[in-house]
């Protein structure tokens, strides 16, 4: 690298950094409040999840932040002529701008390995600190109010007492949606949270399992899962990496072609029959309600699985935009300039993300092309001012 690429890199480098710590303080602040007000996390809550929430707020940052550092680097340069000094020797203007489009293209690397690989770890960390504290205050619950009911999973638990962990004399009546209710008394009892697996296991001793009122079971140690109280039942398509939206799409697939075969058959079965009726039974509601749910399913996860990539290349596209904008900007102030770049974004790219994720989500467009849709705009726009920056 020659010594003057070497000196705008080094520029790029140095206020990169710079703004990048100062976008990520304060957006840290915001990410904490809403974590702490939606989880009521306590003080040692929040210091314990603070580093995940920076990992998780870099995507946001990095493109902002490498736009007003383009910005801030060229802007000064054609200020102070040093592009016009640099022309008058015969170097052209775009190997001037390449470092800043390398190092757009690098960071666009490093949102997406964020946002696939880096995000979803944050984002189990946060959620183990969250499940953690959800565990003391089920456990507080218990010791208080000697009862825990959650009408949702079927579960209710009754004690006598809680020491540490333990539950003493506890009674555990289990509801599954579809099955026989379970009740189970023992002598104690520890119960764990899973947070991967989204369930309650409980651990229970020296007790009596009764399925029917004329039948038990007595034991000395059993183990039991349940599904985890005021836990999500399928986990978020945004907190997923890349690999695991694939083996679920490909499940899916595979889930819908069998629904649309038990479908067809019911169908065909019902009209060679002449049971019209058949179609409002619930069997058959059922399938077509579980083919609505997968297809919806399947949607949010092609639509997160394009979007992410999308976004992450939006680091590249700023600079393609912010770098020729700025040049032509010198006399004017560098944050005059980023925010006349920075509200377009604003009123127009970002709407339009958001228009084409949910019309993605709903299937109404092919998230293949439509994420793009806010990225090829200001690719145009970018284009068209950098062709006029090398032109004069």
């Amino acid at each position: 690298m020659r010594l003057l690429q070497r000196y705008i890199t080094l520029e790029l480098f140095r206020v990169f950094v710079m703004v990048l710590i100062a976008f990520s303080v304060l957006l840290v602040f915001v990410g904490l409040f809403q974590q702490a007000s939606e989880n009521g996390l306590g003080p040692m809550e929040v210091l314990q999840i603070l580093p995940y929430v920076v990992y998780s707020l870099l995507p946001i940052t990095i493109p902002a932040t490498m736009l007003l550092t383009v910005t801030v680097v060229y802007g000064r340069m054609a200020g102070d002529q040093e592009l016009t000094a640099a022309k008058a020797a015969g170097i052209s203007i775009f190997s001037l701008l390449w470092p800043s489009l390398l190092m757009g293209a690098c960071l666009s690397v490093s949102a997406l390995v964020l946002t696939d690989q880096v995000i979803p770890w944050s984002i189990n960390k946060i959620q183990e600190t969250v499940m953690i504290k959800m565990e003391k205050i089920f456990l507080d619950q218990l010791r208080n109010d000697h009862n825990f009911i959650d009408d949702h999973s079927g579960l209710a638990i009754m004690v006598i007492d809680v020491s540490g962990k333990t539950l003493i004399k506890p009674t555990i009546r289990y509801t599954p949606s579809n099955g026989q209710t379970i009740t189970i008394q023992a002598e104690t009892a520890t119960i764990q949270f899973n947070l991967e697996e989204q369930k309650a296991i409980i651990k229970v001793t020296n007790g009596l399992i009764y399925i029917s009122e004329d039948r038990r079971i007595k034991f000395c140690e059993e183990e039991y899962s349940f599904p985890l109280p005021l836990g999500d039942r399928k986990q978020k398509a945004r907190h997923m990496a890349v690999n695991e939206i694939t083996k679920e799409l490909v499940l899916i697939e595979k889930k819908h072609e069998q629904l649309e075969a038990k479908r067809i058959i019911a169908r065909t079965m019902s009209l060679t029959s002449g049971g019209f009726s058949d179609f409002t039974m619930p069997e058959f509601t059922d399938l077509l309600q579980s083919n609505l749910l997968e297809v919806q399913r399947k949607n949010r996860l092609r639509t997160e699985y394009h979007s992410r990539y999308a976004m992450a290349g939006s680091c590249f596209f700023f600079v393609l935009l912010g770098s020729p904008i700025s040049i032509i900007q010198a006399k004017q102030q560098f944050l005059t300039s980023f925010f006349m770049i920075f509200m377009p974004i604003v009123f127009f790219y970002y709407p339009i993300v958001m228009l084409s994720m949910n019309q993605a989500k709903n299937g109404l467009f092919e998230p293949g092309w439509i994420m793009w849709v806010g990225n090829g705009l200001i690719a145009i726009v970018g284009l068209y001012f950098l062709k006029k920056v090398l032109k004069h």
